[in-house]
């Protein structure tokens, strides 16, 4: 029979009793896989044992020093989505930056690059991938398009996309 070892974090209280420093090293940690908001950082921070009150100064330094920056998270968000070779959806990435607490203002100002076209042109793409090779059937027609609005994609940029594809008009949908 083989023993578990406890581990180091289930060895602490509910409360970390470290400094001010300590709290800021563990936060360090959490940063250092990848950019966290505000919300994210403070609730990771308070998740591992730390109070609220050294977990909010340890936040509000690291955005005076630039270490913890929402604007610049959500505008990587909606960069990153832009490149991906995998078709986003405007929605898609609003709901993405709302989970990580990201505030509402900060949101919009990112998406503001995601213009009408652009989301036309990822439609097109989800769609491209989505139908078969060979000339669609106007069922593999409903079923891409309903599928593209599932994902977040607004009607009319699917519309529009489905015409691109040089697929028949609307009224066989």
């Amino acid at each position: 029979m083989q023993h578990r070892r406890k581990s180091k974090r289930a060895t602490k209280g509910p409360q970390q009793t470290g400094s001010i420093e300590d709290a800021k090293n563990a936060a360090l940690r959490l940063l250092r896989y990848r950019a966290r908001s505000e919300r994210e950082l403070l609730a990771r921070l308070q998740q591992k044992g730390w109070d609220a009150d050294s977990a909010h100064q340890v936040v509000a330094r690291f955005r005076e020093v630039g270490l913890v920056d929402d604007a610049a998270l959500a505008e990587a968000v909606v960069q990153s989505a832009l490149a991906d070779r995998k078709p986003h959806s405007r929605w898609e990435v609003r709901y993405k930056l709302r989970a990580l607490g990201i505030p509402d203002d900060l949101v919009e100002r990112a998406l503001a690059v995601w213009t009408d076209e652009i989301e036309r042109a990822m439609a097109e793409r989800y769609l491209r991938r989505r139908l078969p090779s060979t000339p669609p059937t106007p069922r593999d027609l409903a079923r891409a398009a309903r599928a593209a609005v599932q994902k977040g994609f607004a009607w009319d940029a699917v519309r529009d996309a489905l015409r691109s594809c040089q697929t028949t008009p609307d009224e066989e949908l």
